[in-house]
């Protein structure tokens, strides 16, 4: 059986690629789309980065493996924390593969941390803790084995965790904030090229965050269209483009030092696209639906006040003095973050409400004896409020162009199945774009008249902090490419979906597809051999979340993971 070297560009879209494999400007990535086969990849719904690559890793839907957000709610509060690698419930196929005796090496996955015990290296992606916030090292803590700490920081100065050019774009140096990311890619590269030269291995993997990061922060630069687009400086019009150069640099690089039996896959967890202007408050809008109660002025202030403060915090004040304002916050999240979304609900008055982060909404029930303050009687009154609710959201409509708000409603139970189902939101929204780009999504606290839509400029100073990172956004589908000794030469793949890449993986390595995996093997793109489908394996089954210390974040930890989350523009 050949090896298998998969290459992740994060958020990567045929929308970009394709027109610039067509004028010559990605030779590397051209070369793979033209003799092997390739497709677009469907991602998880919503497209968000944790539960995409989780289920990626484990071949399954969010309820099997039990990844729906970066933050979920702690039980029996209206509380937030943060969600890694340690409450995932699915073994990963690097763990199935491990245990079929073949050695692994995994660079740079998100929701990879803490790192599993694998035949081989797992270095964690961005929400490894430790080690500060942007650009800084991989720790120990974030590596299996945690001997490769010390290797990796003698042989190559250490492993970067991402960029994150916050930075740089507060203080108005956007060229430095392109210089960042591409300097990242590079040293990421180059623990790569380390490993696969120094360790046996028969899968490996290297996944860029760096093309999700430059177009959530440069969309705006290099779409002309765009509600939010920004002529100057003229160098950062094809900003996008040289981080997708750099990629491609160093995808022809690894591509030298792979195997002659080695099959290349390439992929991204979603799609992107431009965000608009138009700024949704989706709880003003159920408020107006009569679903949900505001409290009087003082919340609505100090919820605002709150938020201004973390802004603040996070735009200026040093790394020491965030770690010290967090432990006397108690959880960063836990605590600010929520009364943020929050402080403003009066829940003796709220049968449903939305958990307001900026790209994704999902909508919950108030229910009794699941939420502290709830008002909805589990069964007939739960199930005929979904039903309301769902005709609602398919009706809403944008008060001027009369275009649907919400493409799709779906009880939660139409898109998950599995032992983790009760963890998922109750009803999922697959949003509408305005006039083709996405809406952008704050908390009501904000808006100035409690009205739910209003369109902000967002190149006035008071608006900036909000649009930074959001000037683009993902989208549905995203990309798939294969190329090797197996693999046909210009192959077209139809509706693949991110959860067959796994079953392809273990397809490929002779290990048997677990029989509870949702995905299946690609083999429809191979020839030979690796054509014929093999017998399905034993079930998988669900693990137990994490229950070791190096699973939980301290407070400092929480600091850091706050700051990397904001300059992605995934929280507000």
């Amino acid at each position: 059986m050949s090896r298998v070297f998969i290459v992740g560009w994060d958020g990567a879209t045929f929308d970009l690629v394709e027109p610039w494999i067509a004028e010559g400007k990605l030779p590397n990535i051209a070369e793979v789309y033209r003799n092997g086969a390739h497709g677009e990849l469907a991602s998880t719904l919503p497209p968000m980065t944790f539960p995409a690559w989780s289920s990626f890793m484990t071949g399954k839907n969010p309820a099997k493996h039990g990844i729906y957000d970066f933050t979920r709610q702690s039980p029996g509060t209206y509380d937030l924390e943060f969600v890694n690698g340690g409450n995932r419930r699915a073994p990963s196929f690097w763990k199935l593969l491990s245990d079929a005796g073949k050695r692994v090496i995994s660079i740079s996955l998100p929701c990879t941390f803490p790192p599993e015990p694998v035949n081989g290296v797992m270095l964690s992606g961005f929400d490894a803790a430790g080690l500060g916030g942007s650009s800084s090292k991989l720790d120990a803590r974030g590596m299996y084995p945690r001997s490769m700490y010390d290797e990796l920081d003698r042989e190559l100065g250490g492993h970067p965790i991402g960029s994150f050019p916050i930075q740089e774009i507060n203080q108005g140096r956007a060229e430095a904030a392109v210089q960042k990311i591409i300097d990242v890619i590079g040293r990421k590269a180059a623990t790569a090229k380390y490993l696969m030269q120094n360790y046996e291995w028969d899968c490996a993997m290297i996944l860029f965050g760096e093309s999700d990061g430059s177009a959530h922060h440069f969309w705006k630069y290099c779409d002309p269209r765009s509600p939010q687009y920004t002529a100057e400086p003229a160098s950062m019009r094809d900003s996008i483009l040289r981080v997708y150069q750099e990629l491609d640099r160093q995808l022809g690089e690894l591509k030298e030092l792979l195997p002659y039996d080695a099959t290349l896959m390439m992929m991204s967890d979603h799609g992107f696209g431009g965000v608009s202007n138009a700024v949704v408050y989706p709880n003003c809008w159920l408020r107006e639906q009569g679903q949900l109660g505001f409290r009087g002025g003082f919340a609505r202030w100090m919820s605002r006040r709150l938020d201004a403060l973390k802004l603040r915090a996070v735009a200026v004040l040093p790394n020491s003095i965030q770690k010290f304002l967090s432990r006397f916050a108690r959880a960063q999240l836990g605590g600010i973050e929520a009364k943020v979304r929050y402080g403003i609900i009066d829940w003796s008055q709220t049968k449903a409400f939305f958990e307001e982060n900026p790209y994704y909404p999902a909508l919950r029930i108030n229910l009794k004896g699941r939420q502290p303050q709830g008002t909805v009687e589990p069964g007939a009154e739960y199930e005929a409020l979904r039903t309301e609710l769902i005709a609602k959201l398919e009706a809403w409509r944008h008060p001027q162009t009369g275009e649907p708000m919400v493409e799709k409603a779906y009880r939660r139970e139409e898109v998950y199945s599995g032992a983790c189902l009760d963890e998922a939101p109750d009803i999922v929204v697959k949003w509408a774009t305005h006039q083709n780009y996405t809406y952008a999504f704050r908390v009501s606290s904000k808006s100035k008249s409690l009205a739910w839509i209003e369109e902000l400029d967002p190149h006035r100073q008071e608006n900036s902090a909000f649009f930074t990172g959001k000037s683009g956004s993902h989208r549905d589908n995203g990309i798939f490419l294969a190329e090797g000794p197996q693999v046909i030469a210009e192959k077209t793949v139809d509706g693949a979906r991110i959860i067959d890449v796994a079953p392809t993986i273990l397809h490929l390595l002779g290990v048997p597809t677990p029989a509870d995996m949702d995905g299946r093997a690609l083999i429809e793109i191979f020839e030979g051999a690796a054509a014929t489908p093999m017998a399905v394996g034993e079930a998988a089954g669900v693990v137990a979340a994490s229950e070791e210390d190096d699973a939980s974040y301290t407070d400092d930890d929480k600091v850091v993971i706050n700051e990397r989350l904001r300059a992605l523009g995934y929280i507000d």
